[in-house]
């Protein structure tokens, strides 16, 4: 019997998480040491999904996969319309889930490739975007559209809201150690959780939130900056210590938002006094990942080891800190 398979990566936001919601800049690389597949085929029974999340007939998932229903039922609308079959979705991922990895872009992203691959249609960056848009939008509330566009894209980029997607360039001589604490992060309820604030009845409250937001753009465009400078600044001392000092700002600022965790503190505060440059979460918070950057790869390869020894991580991943290799 036919069948197709779709797939996508998952991403790290480097800087930017939540103030990319309010219009700031933000910088996300594709995470490709992990990934998402979507394999579909026609059943004669009724649309069933087998993933770890669920099993069992695929209207009667739970929440958490509302928004995979969501474009199944759009993807009916546009591709079937004559056609009444049923289908098998098997999804197999290595991205955690409701961590800050993009997991829910990713799916929605593999799940339209998968279709369109099995029609062998074509599917173009504008309309692969529309579906993972209506995913985000149920798994999120008010996406930045960040996630969606570097799942979709694949490519690193500099992302502002409403305005031209910039493809991002660099290349440095340090590792990234990412880190997962294990624990599921909302997203969307702290997304909701600083919009609240921002209309929040107590001036203090709308001030101290949207001066934090200001920093942590003010961070996203410093750190911008310099990875557009030239490969000998980048690898240079200076260069090390900027963009370290970037995502200590950045990190203090997102503590102040209370989108932390007691575990991405203590991930955070263990790197940073054990040889990183600097650590600082990843993704919505309240759980979910963290990342360290490190000078080489023998301190990256140790910190990590060490974060799973002391309990710190769940699992970790070293990656060069460049734009083509993560």
């Amino acid at each position: 019997m036919k069948k197709a398979t779709g797939t996508a990566n998952g991403k790290i936001i480097i800087i930017g998480e939540h103030a990319v919601v309010h219009g700031y800049p933000s910088v996300a690389l594709p995470f490709r040491a992990v990934e998402m597949t979507v394999t579909v085929q026609q059943t004669k029974g009724n649309a069933y999904l087998e993933s770890d999340l669920y099993e069992g007939p695929l209207h009667q998932a739970p929440n958490d996969l509302q928004n995979l229903l969501a474009v199944y039922d759009q993807l009916r609308a546009d591709l079937m319309q004559q056609d009444q079959s049923h289908w098998h979705i098997h999804i197999h991922s290595s991205i955690p889930a409701e961590r800050g990895m993009g997991s829910s872009a990713a799916m929605a992203t593999a799940l339209v490739r998968a279709f369109y691959n099995y029609y062998d249609l074509p599917l173009d960056d504008e309309l692969l975007l529309k579906y993972v848009d209506l995913s985000e939008k149920i798994s999120h509330g008010n996406p930045s559209g960040l996630d969606a566009r570097v799942a979709g894209l694949g490519l690193p980029l500099i992302y502002q809201k409403n305005k031209p997607i910039q493809p991002s360039r660099f290349a440095t001589p340090y590792c990234l150690v990412v880190a997962d604490t294990g624990i599921h992060g909302n997203t969307k309820d702290a997304v909701t959780y600083i919009g609240n604030a921002l209309n929040s009845p107590f001036i203090t409250r709308r001030q101290a939130v949207s001066d934090a937001l200001g920093r942590l753009g003010q961070a996203a465009e410093q750190l911008i900056a310099m990875l557009g400078r030239d490969d000998a600044f980048l690898a240079s001392e200076a260069g090390y210590q900027g963009i370290s000092e970037t995502f200590k700002v950045a990190h203090k600022e997102l503590r102040a938002l209370q989108v932390s965790s007691p575990e991405l503190e203590a991930g955070v505060a263990y790197a940073e006094a054990h040889g990183a440059g600097a650590a600082k979460l990843t993704g919505g918070g309240r759980g979910g990942c963290y990342f360290a950057i490190c000078q080489n790869q023998a301190d990256a390869d140790r910190l990590a080891h060490e974060l799973q020894q002391e309990n710190l991580a769940v699992a970790t991943w070293v990656v060069p800190f460049r734009s083509e290799s993560v």
